[in-house]
């Protein structure tokens, strides 16, 4: 909107950025839903991380941000945050800063093209605007559901600096710093700001609720593969000399005696292991320049750094290795597909000294039957508690330039050049398999001469898999009496045997665009028609890189460590559980044009006109898409609006370029590598989506209440792997092994063994246009203040809620197989299929009292109850008899009601201090049949929180 400001005898030009409208002039409270959030609104509220805000917004749902390492959503993005309106997918809402884009995070959601919210500078933000409606035919691809603009501050003069501390029990707190300076001179404004954030990591054993015995969620993180396991005694010649037998000390270093099936396993819990909260640490510096070059042309430039760190992040001691050993070679195991034990490794000689009866007569040795490299004993190598320790980084920076102004009393123009980068970094712990498998047969160590055959001596090394080399519980403490010193691992062989991958992925946006906007010289009851037109070109670029390890182009076979070789069968890598993949670059072009009308029919009602055409070339093609929208003001006090349009949104780069993205996800109760492969052949999703609200304000009262509505076509979504898995090996009844109909779907698993669920090593998926999606709901926001109630004071009471009314899915056919039935996703937690949690009640109410000096603000948000689909009574073995008893919980997810307090007081010589308690009464979250126990998409897991803050302004500042 352009507005004239006398500045003595000069005349300059202000525009202000309205999300939702092209045309400046288009006033704020025009027919589009868009919420505003200001500087001081957030002041208010404690000045919440971005994390915080987004989960508090009723219109968000399935937030991605807390630890979450345990669903492929979420895999590989721990640090980073998402914003996720009406519960659509995080890559469906447009997520700007000034109005521009920014570059994707490489990892969220595997790769489908999800903003990292974290990286913003919240220092830097003077008001966030959320529109809550389609807005592709302004914006493009991506504001399917809706765009949040994050809007930095203008005309900032003076100095500011700020920082809270939070206190979480059982961590070490949270804290935050930042500054921010601006200069307002005769030619121009200049802002520079700076923040850091530092999240400390809170052990899930530091929460009663998040470590659960077995019977109390047999899902909770349990194992059927720990450290002790299982093994099968075998004679000389390799066969059984008897059934498969638990680790007699399993139960005594604190494993469970479970049974898979009749199969006695140690069980083994490795939540313990992990945290709730990551240490997390970021930094970000904002600097832009605002030029006025005269009454008429404006110059922006504007440079902005983020990186966050996530340095430590928690995992199991060792990943269970899904198959075995290559060979018979002297390079690997003796037993091709199995890891061999002979009777003269220390640690088994140990057990049979101790437990004769566990080993018949006649073994030479013995199969690892559910077994895992490290358990109970933690991992010698991470030193703590014993949690594998990888790394996570993100980096992004981005540049924007935009010159604007007159090009004629009735023309404006502006035109932008804006390129950015995201860069994701992370690492994680993994056992190579061919080494384990010498190493426990005294071949391991980096010095051994393999062909010398001298196990355990001249540098060989030997590993022991059994109780005998485990001395402490390091989750309890206590102590194992079977253990024996001379038959410990050594930190060498531990370094052998354990590899770490690394990967590395980039995605980088430029984003060229211009808009030529004014009005025509024709007038309507209220006005001349205003107008808008412009393009934008766009280029998306993704570059994916791995170590050598971790690269299926350099170590594509389980033999190729030890001998070198790069052709097998099966290409899956040398590592034991997480998946080798391959190197990927990749570049797409977009075009768009598009443009924009404002009709002022009268002083009361007022309708808009936009559409878009956007070019993404090659088999994906183009789409163009209309909207119209209206406002009309019935009475002074009461106005209608609504818009109705089509909005889309292209698929990633990601999703379209050949290579694979591997994610770990739980295939028949084990996390199996899951690969989702590009598609050439995607088509753009579109919806067709309408809005119809009403807004009434009179005196101190505002309401407004809106009805929205999502119909999607072609939906762009990854193969749903829980359907595919069930399809295959129903529940009840035999497997689809051998069923010609369904041959082509067994085709896409890998198996260590004959078809069985059990001997899944990896499932082979894609991106694909998918089923139809019909969703509606209702949003409301209300507020009003009683002036002058108490001390002078006012109170402001108000409310925001976001009801779902429907989110209707599709069926999903894979390889000619229904593979998942139409359901309903609104009011269900969605586990492993294609929506996120999604309940259907978010409410947040507010009550905030405001004198000249101080503000109390209580709040209380409220998330409705929620289901689990599966089943709600599920089969555990119990763990003496391996009889299966009924376990009846963690169907129903509970409502959840969180109470929040901040008190600000602002002091002479411009300086606010703010006392914040969060979760005032300690509610835990509700309940989940998930491995952390609760649902990190939507829950509050760290407890009742205390905040103190602090800011200091010098000069006059805004």
């Amino acid at each position: 909107m352009a507005q004239a400001q006398e500045d003595g005898d000069e005349r300059k030009l202000e525009t202000v950025t309205v999300t939702g409208s092209l045309i400046q002039g288009t006033p704020e409270d025009a027919a589009l839903p868009v919420d505003v959030l200001t500087a001081e609104d957030l002041r208010l509220q404690g000045n919440p991380s971005a994390l915080d805000l987004i989960k508090s917004l009723p219109v968000s749902s399935g937030v991605l941000g807390d630890t979450n390492q345990f669903d492929g959503r979420a895999q590989g993005s721990e640090g980073s945050g998402t914003v996720n309106l009406r519960g659509l997918g995080a890559s469906r809402t447009l997520v700007l800063l000034d109005g521009k884009r920014l570059a994707s995070n490489p990892f969220a959601f595997a790769g489908s093209g999800a903003v990292d919210t974290n990286i913003l500078p919240l220092a830097a933000i003077g008001r966030i605007e959320v529109l809550k409606d389609g807005a592709a035919a302004t914006y493009g691809s991506d504001a399917v559901a809706g765009v949040v603009n994050f809007i930095t501050r203008t005309d900032f003069d003076g100095f500011e600096v700020g920082g809270d501390y939070k206190f979480v029990d059982g961590s070490d707190g949270d804290y935050t710093v930042n500054a921010v300076g601006g200069w307002d001179t005769d030619f121009g404004n200049f802002l520079l700001a700076a923040g850091y954030q530092h999240r400390s990591e809170l052990a899930t054993t530091e929460r009663d609720w998040a470590i659960r015995d077995y019977l109390g969620n047999p899902q909770g993180g349990w194992s059927q593969v720990g450290n002790p396991g299982a093994f099968l005694p075998v004679s000389g010649a390799f066969s059984p000399t008897g059934g498969v037998r638990r680790d007699p000390g399993c139960g005594v270093i604190g494993g469970e005696l479970h049974f898979a099936g009749a199969t006695p396993v140690c069980g083994f819990q490795f939540t313990p292991f992990d945290n709730i909260v990551e240490e997390e640490n970021r930094y970000q510096v904002l600097g832009k320049a605002d030029f006025d070059l005269n009454e008429k042309h404006n110059l922006s430039l504007q440079a902005f750094y983020s990186a966050t760190e996530v340095p430590q992040i928690a995992f199991s001691p060792s990943f269970p290795p899904v198959g075995g050993a290559s060979g018979p070679t002297a390079d690997a195991s003796i037993v091709a597909g199995q890891f061999f034990v002979p009777t003269t490794n220390p640690g088994f000689a140990a057990l049979i000294s101790q437990s004769p009866a566990s080993v018949p007569a006649g073994t030479a040795g013995a199969f690892l039957i559910a077994t895992r490299p490290l358990g109970w004993a933690g991992n010698a190598l991470a030193g703590g508690r014993g949690s594998e320790r990888s790394f996570r980084e993100f980096e992004h920076y981005r540049i924007s330039a935009e010159l604007k102004g007159e090009l004629t009393e009735s023309i404006n123009y502006a035109a932008s050049f804006t390129t950015g980068s995201q860069i994701g970094r992370r690492t994680n712990e993994d056992t190579v398999i061919n080494r384990y498998a010498l190493a426990l047969r005294g071949l391991g160590g980096a010095g051994c001469n393999v062909a010398a055959n001298t196990p355990g001596a001249n540098g060989c090394l030997w590993f022991n898999p059994f109780s005998t080399g485990i001395q402490t519980n390091v989750i309890t403490g206590a102590t194992n009496p079977n253990f024996v010193p001379g038959a410990a691992n050594s930190q060498a062989v531990l370094d052998f045997i354990l590899e770490d991958t690394f990967t590395e992925q980039e995605y980088k946006l430029t984003v060229i665009e211009g808009v030529l906007s004014g009005q025509l010289p024709i007038e309507l009851g209220d006005g001349n028609i205003g107008w808008a037109f412009g393009g934008q070109y766009r280029e998306e670029e993704f570059d994916r890189q791995f170590n050598d390890i971790a690269n299926l182009n350099v170590t594509p076979c389980i033999a190729t460590v030890t001998t070198g070789t790069t052709s097998c069968a099966q290409p899956v890598g040398a590592l034991g559980f997480l998946a080798g993949s391959r190197p990927l670059n990749a570049t797409q072009d977009i075009y768009a044009i598009f443009g924009e009308m404002n009709l002022p029919f009268t002083d009361s009602f007022n309708a808009s006109l936009a559409a878009r055409y956007e070019d993404y070339g090659g088999e994906t093609g183009s789409t163009f898409d209309p909207k119209l929208s209206a406002k009309w003001q019935v009475l002074e006090p009461l106005a209608l609006r609504a818009s109705v349009g089509t909005t889309f949104r292209g698929p990633a780069l990601t999703q379209v370029a050949t290579g694979a993205v591997t994610s770990l996800q739980n295939v028949a109760g084990t996390f199996r590598a899951v690969d989702i492969q590009g598609n050439p052949n995607l088509k753009p999703e579109s919806a067709l989506t309408y809005n119809i609200g009403t807004i009434f304000q009179t005196g101190n009262l505002n309401l407004s209440v809106d009805y929205w509505s999502f119909d999607f076509d072609d939906s762009v979504i990854t193969e749903p792997v829980a359907p595919i898995v069930a399809a295959v090996f129903p529940s009840v009844g035999p497997n689809n092994c051998a069923n010609p109909a369904f041959a082509a779907l067994v085709a896409r698993f890998t198996f260590t063994g004959p078809c069985a669920a059990t001997n899944v090593s990896r499932l082979n998926t894609q991106y694909i246009n998918g089923p139809n999606i019909k969703t509606s709901g209702i949003d409301v926001l209300a507020d009003y203040t009683f002036e002058d109630v108490f001390l002078g004071g006012d109170l402001e009471v108000g409310a925001s809620a976001a009801h779902v009314l429907k989110y209707d899915v599709g069926s999903v056919t894979v390889e000619g197989i229904t593979a998942g039935l139409p359901f309903s996703a609104v009011g269900f937690l969605n586990f492993q299929t294609i929506a996120t949690p999604l309940p259907e009640t978010k409410l947040e109410t507010y009550a905030n009292f405001s004198t000249d000096n101080t503000n109390t603000r209580l709040t209380a948000r409220y998330v409705g109850e929620y289901e689990d689909q599966r089943a709600s009574l599920f089969t555990a073995p119990n763990t003496v008899t391996g009889t299966p008893i009924l376990v009846a919980q963690g169907q129903t997810i509970k409502e959840q009601l969180v109470f929040d307090s901040t008190f600000v007081w602002s002091l002479p010589g411009d300086t606010t201090v703010s006392f914040s308690v969060e979760n005032i009464l300690d509610s835990d979250p509700s309940f989940a049949r998930l491995e952390l126990n609760y649902d990190p998409f939507t829950g509050d897991a760290v407890g009742r929180t205390f905040k103190v803050g602090f800011t200091k302004r010098f000069g006059a500042g805004n």
